[in-house]
């Protein structure tokens, strides 16, 4: 594609001269002789690229990067011509947005270099914003994914707080209300974090939704899901999910590990862990995939996470924090829930390395 450059010069004898050297190596040029009737154009011509003089009669080049800079008019580099060794005039530039100069006379192999390099950050920039309005896409989708934070039930209470390394991230996490009273719920973690990660959690969560028609167990989900995403996400990527299913007729919850950290469950003041762990869902087609149970009783807590809520932070490295707080003694499940919200959101983000996800079910 052509790349357009807007010249802005007094001096028709420079406009011409360059001009001339420009359009031999095909840019395609708009030439202005004062920086007024250049700010008049600017959208419509949309510039790859912008050649300004510094000093003019109508409008010096110093206006009109205020101009373009307040107004947010374009986000074309500016390269700076002048016949001035003024520092101060080119702190003052630098300062608007000027990535470079050239001088009055320049050497042509030197100008176009520096006209090159410019089209080359204008590239950058380009990116840069094409990038942001992917993950702002990326991050509409996500929210289209998540259920709502919290799940209440007659007979238990589900509240999740999630928080993501960047705009977007690799954490999942659903749960459903059968129409037989079964409660089925899951924290899931994408390998990976960003646009990739965002979308690979769209495929976890069509993949899930799809499985549930199928299986009535945690191990058969996790069966049909592992099928399903070895061959839809590439093979160095994984999932890690841990599943449950709370069955209040029996008082138990049926639960299987894809490779996720072991949830915590506390039943009155005694702590345990979920142990058992099968393979994480993708690498292998045929992992087998085990469903375990374990007693709950009326006010059993179990807490899920991911393992970026195990950064060490104040309350300790790994799940200590965790069992911290679930060991205060702040049994009111909106107190305890807060408690352990404020970790997870209000840790300092220099410390955080990856996606966050937490959350807490209540037997009622």
């Amino acid at each position: 594609m052509t790349k357009k450059i807007m010249l802005i010069d007094d001096e028709e004898s420079v406009r011409k001269a360059m001009s001339g050297i420009l359009a031999r190596k095909g840019y395609e040029l708009s030439l202005f002789d004062n920086g007024i009737d250049a700010l008049d154009s600017l959208n419509d011509i949309n510039p790859d690229l912008i050649i300004l003089d510094m000093h003019m009669p109508r409008m010096d080049g110093l206006a009109f990067l205020k101009n373009v800079r307040e107004n947010r008019m374009t986000t074309a580099p500016v390269l700076m011509v002048t016949g001035s060794a003024d520092p101060e005039l080119k702190a003052r530039s630098y300062k608007l947005g000027v990535y470079d100069y050239i001088n009055k006379p320049e050497d042509t192999e030197v100008m176009l270099k520096r006209i090159e390099n410019g089209l080359k950050i204008g590239e950058m920039i380009n990116f840069n914003e094409f990038i942001k309005i992917e993950l702002m896409m990326a991050r509409k989708l996500q929210t289209y994914l998540f259920p709502p934070m919290v799940l209440d039930t007659p007979k238990v209470n589900i509240q999740t707080v999630t928080k993501p390394l960047s705009d977007i991230g690799g954490d999942l996490f659903d749960y459903i209300e059968f129409r037989d009273g079964r409660v089925i719920f899951f924290v899931a973690d994408v390998s990976g974090h960003s646009i990739s990660a965002a979308l690979y959690t769209a495929i976890v969560k069509m993949v899930f939704r799809n499985a549930i028609k199928d299986a009535d167990t945690p191990a058969g989900i996790m069966t049909l899901m592992n099928r399903e995403l070895s061959g839809n996400i590439p093979i160095e990527s994984f999932v890690t999910v841990f599943c449950g299913m709370l069955d209040f007729s029996s008082s138990l919850l049926y639960y299987c590990n894809a490779g996720h950290p072991a949830p915590i469950v506390m039943t009155g003041n005694e702590i345990d862990v979920l142990e058992g762990s099968d393979s994480f869902l993708g690498p292998i087609r045929d992992a087998e995939f085990h469903n375990l149970t374990w007693p709950v009783a009326a006010g059993s807590r179990i807490c899920l996470f991911t393992d970026g809520a195990l950064d060490p932070g104040e309350g300790g490295a790994g799940d200590e924090w965790i069992r911290k707080i679930l060991k205060s003694g702040k049994f009111g499940l909106d107190e305890l829930f807060q408690l352990l919200r404020i970790n997870i959101m209000e840790r300092p983000a220099s410390g955080q390395d990856d996606d966050r996800t937490l959350m807490l079910v209540r037997i009622k």
